[in-house]
């Protein structure tokens, strides 16, 4: 066996970590921890996780349930094309009566791309196959000195891959790459490939990889206005493609729309928004393009249907305000 692999893999027997879907690794589980580990930190992923598989216990039952109930329990975990995704492969799944066997078959899934279908081949399948994520793409990078992009740390990780423990060695090197090959303060006196590592011995392994180029993220202002009637509130479903798409939120207005009860900073992938939030009782505005089910919701029925962490933001303000008072008159 490759000695990298052989080291990595006598430490990952010893100090992996313990995570639901490596305990139970069918392709179900799997796949869920994979789509809910994509721009998230697995602590969080695991609050997600248990909620998820207990409401949603097979791949017939995710593909069975709406999509408002999908969009409820992934609320606050943000990238919401991911569930939309989720829920639209279930179906897929679910109606071939098998998930794929194979990289073509996986990568055919909406939204499995390289590095998920790999991962899944390889933990859940039994498949000798090798993928690179962020972390992976690190320990490659400084294992081997090379500043080349992350497309380059496929030929390494390949080149690495142990047959027939292909699931673990990926998982040893996402546990490495989390725990000890961390991005800025590496502990590579606790690393277990310390000795095959060329980027410490440049003495400087964490100019490998490069560091990316800051982008400036803008500073947008967003005036939201919560159109109150007796006691419910005004709500539309956004549009299905876009950001937020189809989740339940307030409508966008001018300034001055009412009465100011707060603002709040929301931070997004590409920019920062300056939310303002009013309430109001004028009538609401004309419907927005492609928006759909408009109308007057009770505030805690919106707390069970698909909305954005922005939104649950809004109506945590609008109950502090004092201004929700029960029960709704009239429903969407």
């Amino acid at each position: 066996m490759d000695p990298v692999s052989t080291d990595l893999l006598n430490w990952y027997d010893a100090h992996r970590r313990v995570l639901p879907w490596r305990e139970n690794p069918n392709v179900y589980w799997v796949w869920i921890s994979e789509v809910m580990l994509q721009q998230t930190r697995v602590d969080t992923g695991l609050q997600y996780f248990g909620r998820f598989i207990a409401r949603f216990p097979t791949v017939e039952d995710l593909a069975r349930a709406p999509l408002d109930d999908v969009l409820t329990l992934w609320a606050g975990l943000g990238y919401y094309s991911r569930a939309r995704n989720l829920h639209k492969a279930a179906q897929l799944v679910s109606e071939a009566g098998c998930f794929p066997s194979d990289l073509k078959g996986l990568r055919a899934l909406p939204g499995v791309g390289e590095y998920m279908a790999a991962a899944i081949a390889s933990i859940a399948l039994g498949l000798d196959e090798a993928t690179v994520d962020g972390n992976i793409a690190r320990v490659m990078a400084r294992i081997h000195a090379d500043l080349g992009p992350r497309k380059a740390m496929w030929a390494h990780a390949r080149a690495h891959l142990p047959r027939g423990r292909a699931g673990d060695y990926n998982q040893a090197l996402m546990d490495l790459g989390a725990t000890i090959c961390t991005p800025k303060s590496p502990r590579c006196e606790r690393c277990p490939v310390q000795s095959h590592c060329a980027g410490l011995l440049t003495g400087h392994p964490t100019s490998f990889p490069p560091p990316k180029v800051k982008k400036t993220v803008p500073i947008v202002p967003m005036n939201l206005t919560m159109h109150v009637q007796r006691d419910a509130v005004w709500v539309g479903r956004r549009p299905a493609q876009g950001l937020w798409a189809g989740l339940w939120a307030f409508p966008e207005a001018g300034e001055g729309q009412g009465r100011r009860i707060g603002a709040f900073e929301h931070v997004l992938s590409h920019k920062r928004l300056a939310v303002n939030v009013w309430v109001s009782e004028a009538p609401p505005p004309a419907p927005e393009p492609n928006w759909s089910g408009y109308g007057w919701v009770q505030p805690q029925e919106l707390q069970n249907r698909g909305i954005s962490a922005l939104t649950a933001k809004c109506l945590s303000l609008f109950h502090e305000d004092g201004t929700s008072r029960g029960d709704s008159h009239s429903r969407a």
